[in-house]
């Protein structure tokens, strides 16, 4: 199963003959803020140790740092080599005979699951809004038997659909007295400014029937160093998945980052003003367009339904511009697109763009 991810600027622009800096990737929904100067000089310091040693194999450091975060023991954080290894290790240690899952969404959960033979269920999320209540999914959770395993991305990637930790309690209550496991996904879950209402990393202690997978390359603009993390008070599964999984997974300058990621609180309020403008203004823009329909966002990207007969990513790759269809999602079609959120200069630029093409369209249909 190949899954076909945004963020490959570098290669569409060498296939097309463009220079990569006159191009525009919205498909990567990556924090435009970039390196923050903190984290740079904290890279730079640590380089030459950190290339000539081993890492520490148990990250007490980063763990330490992470659990403080949280309100968690050390013990109860598993660092992996981006978010997505996590999936894969932990489908390994639950081995389910059956993963209930929502669609669309992250198409890697259903590849690293389909690696120990389980079968995959979904949970068809309709439009206009994309969501879901414990009362819509339990008809398919009466489904499942012990042993088996819901997965739920919040907020949800591609639609940006968010859910209340008051709703997630309610699943992880049900599975816990059926003996079954909750994963949630909250790789994006930093951008929001109100997180108490939505992380479920604040309900674990009460459910050691789940786990909680966080990225760090989103927020901080880091995905080629490949940095995420779980949060779990389940008894068993982070030493089982540290005993069965080769050593160092995590390099060493990933290691030093994460208290300097943790405590960079500067960053992480320019982060959340940038995003407080700009989310609202490419929405505002992208509603105004007759042939659009997107979803209101919760964090940095903005997923939407386009009602014309073009092919909107290669439109705008002709402009430099790199957006991600969503057409290989299951339940989806070439209809479907999502487009992070940038700087109000490029902003600009991608409104300007669909515009363009748009009313190009209009000419032409006259014609």
């Amino acid at each position: 199963m190949i899954v076909e991810h945004g963020g490959n600027a570098a290669a569409l622009a060498e296939a097309f003959g463009y220079s990569l800096d006159d191009c525009l990737d919205f498909s990567a929904n990556i924090n435009p803020l970039g390196l923050s100067p903190r984290l740079r000089d904290c890279l730079l310091d640590a380089l030459d140790d950190a290339l000539v040693h081993y890492p520490d194999s148990v990250y007490r450091h980063s763990r330490e740092a992470l659990g403080d975060h949280h309100g968690l023991d050390s013990s109860q954080v598993l660092l992996g080599n981006g978010a997505v290894e996590l999936f894969y290790d932990l489908a390994r240690f639950f081995h389910p005979q059956t993963l209930l899952t929502l669609s669309p969404t992250f198409m890697e959960y259903e590849k690293a699951f389909a690696q120990v033979q389980t079968e995959t269920k979904r949970i068809v999320l309709e439009a206009p809004d994309y969501s879901w209540s414990f009362e819509q999914l339990l008809p398919a959770l009466e489904t499942l038997a012990a042993g088996d395993a819901v997965l739920i991305c919040n907020p949800n990637n591609p639609t940006g659909s968010l859910s209340r930790r008051s709703e997630l309690e309610k699943l992880a209550s049900f599975l816990q007295e059926r003996e079954m496991v909750l994963i949630v996904d909250e790789a994006f879950m930093d951008f929001l400014e109100d997180e108490r209402d939505f992380s479920f990393t604040y309900s674990l202690k009460d459910f050691p029937n789940a786990v909680v997978v966080r990225s760090l390359t989103k927020f901080y603009a880091i995905p080629g160093l490949r940095l995420g993390y779980a949060l779990s008070c389940h008894p068993a599964c982070f030493e089982a998945v540290e005993g069965s999984r080769a050593p160092w997974s995590v390099n060493a300058l990933a290691d030093k980052a994460v208290p300097a990621l943790l405590g960079d609180r500067d960053y992480q309020e320019a982060t959340r003003q940038w995003l407080r403008a700009e989310q609202a203004f490419l929405y505002q823009g992208l509603s105004a367009v007759a042939q659009l329909r997107p979803v209101r966002p919760s964090v940095n990207y903005i997923f939407f339904e386009y009602l014309g007969p073009l092919d909107l990513r290669q439109e705008l790759r002709k402009r430099k511009i790199f957006i991600r269809s969503c057409q290989n999602y299951p339940n989806l079609t070439d209809r479907h697109y999502r487009v992070a959120i940038r700087s109000r200069q490029e902003n600009e630029q991608l409104l300007a763009a669909l515009t363009a093409v748009l009313m190009k369209e209009a000419d032409d249909a006259r014609d």
